[in-house]
């Protein structure tokens, strides 16, 4: 049996989650697929120290371990991720993952915003950054998690409860959580995400006045 790693663990759970959107699964088939991946003794492993790199460059999370955890009927679990400070582990639902996928490549959602100019500039992003792949999207999202919790944006994260934060809210996480993967992904492996996958989108012409 061929040693089982981060690529493989997402690839299982990619296919379970396009046979649940092709109606060849219930969600709770999908789940229990999803929960059976996670249950693997080597899995936990692996994507903690997945967690660990990208968690790496920020003093405040060196502590902290990543965990996949499906959402189920937590109420904390308000997003894609969750934080818990005095477990100091951020949790991240998978299956939630890629529904946030689907959600940046719909245009059809994304759009509505109208003159509403926060709001208009989050959509915007968000359609740019379903242009990258689904692995590189999970990755973001984890680094969004750090952005909140860490307060590493310049909007006062700590005051907003995660369920409750604003379109400016989302769009600066979002925008750092991308810029901080650009930077990792370069260091990594020298692709530069933008020239890759046509990513068009500079903070400068966006900057609210």
């Amino acid at each position: 049996m061929a040693k089982r790693t981060f690529a493989t663990i997402w690839q299982q759970i990619e296919k379970l989650y396009f046979s649940f959107k092709d109606g060849k699964k219930t969600r709770a088939e999908l789940e229990q697929g999803v929960q059976e991946i996670l249950d693997k003794p080597d899995v936990e492993k692996i994507i903690l120290e997945l967690g660990q790199l990208l968690m790496l460059d920020y003093e405040a999370f060196l502590d902290f371990d990543f965990k996949f955890k499906l959402a189920g009927d937590d109420p904390r679990f308000m997003r894609v991720s969750l934080y818990d400070s005095k477990k100091k582990i951020i949790y991240l639902d998978p299956i939630r993952v890629y529904e946030f996928i689907d959600l940046l490549r719909d245009e059809e959602k994304l759009q509505g915003a109208g003159a509403d100019f926060e709001k208009y500039r989050k959509q915007s992003l968000m359609l740019e950054l379903g242009k990258l792949p689904n692995k590189c999207i999970l990755f973001m999202c984890i680094l969004q998690q750090i952005a909140i919790s860490g307060g590493y944006t310049h909007i006062g994260l700590s005051e907003i409860p995660q369920e409750n934060l604003t379109d400016t809210a989302l769009y600066q996480t979002l925008l750092w959580a991308f810029n901080e993967l650009q930077k990792k992904l370069y260091t990594l492996n020298g692709i530069n995400i933008r020239t890759e996958f046509g990513i068009t989108w500079h903070e400068s012409d966006w900057i609210n006045q």
